[in-house]
């Protein structure tokens, strides 16, 4: 029961933010000047700051960037005034699991491409697992921006 009410305490703490002539301690955090809505990217125009009073270790939960915030997808409604939790943002997908997309093995001068099958969602930068579509096997690598995924090689 304690810890249910320390929970609950901490969360109100983060919610209720301070007004900027009460008190001038706390810490500044970016929150959303509207309601962002589940599926949205959080663009610069809908982020501001607000001051909260918070512990060091009650913050962690809660991004504190507005750069670390721009430019992600909401993976659920983000209440306007309100801290973002870190769980709450996810990065933009190049495409989906499930669509077809371009396999690209490149080493000293050659380039093979292929037809695969995406396996999970593709996040620029990050390492999947795609099926090629005429083997069936199952090849890792890195998506980049154009929405390739390069398997070994250079």
């Amino acid at each position: 029961m304690r810890r249910i009410l320390q929970a609950a305490a901490v969360s109100l703490a983060v919610v209720f933010a301070l007004s900027g002539d009460a008190q001038s301690s706390g810490m500044a955090l970016p929150v959303p000047t509207v309601t962002i809505l589940q599926g949205d990217i959080v663009s610069e125009e809908f982020i501001g700051e607000q001051r909260f009073l918070v512990s060091a270790r009650q913050v962690q939960g809660f991004h504190t960037t507005r750069e670390a915030v721009v430019g992600k997808v909401a993976r659920r409604v983000l209440q306007a005034g309100h801290a973002i939790p870190i769980n709450a943002l996810r990065d933009p997908w190049v495409f989906k699991e499930g669509e077809r997309v371009s396999i690209v093995f490149a080493s000293a001068g050659l380039s093979i491409e292929a037809t695969g099958i995406a396996l999970e969602p593709g996040v620029a930068g990050k390492l999947i697992s795609v099926r090629n579509a005429d083997t069936g096997l199952i090849v890792r690598g890195v998506v980049n921006a154009s929405g390739r995924v390069h398997v070994g090689g250079d």
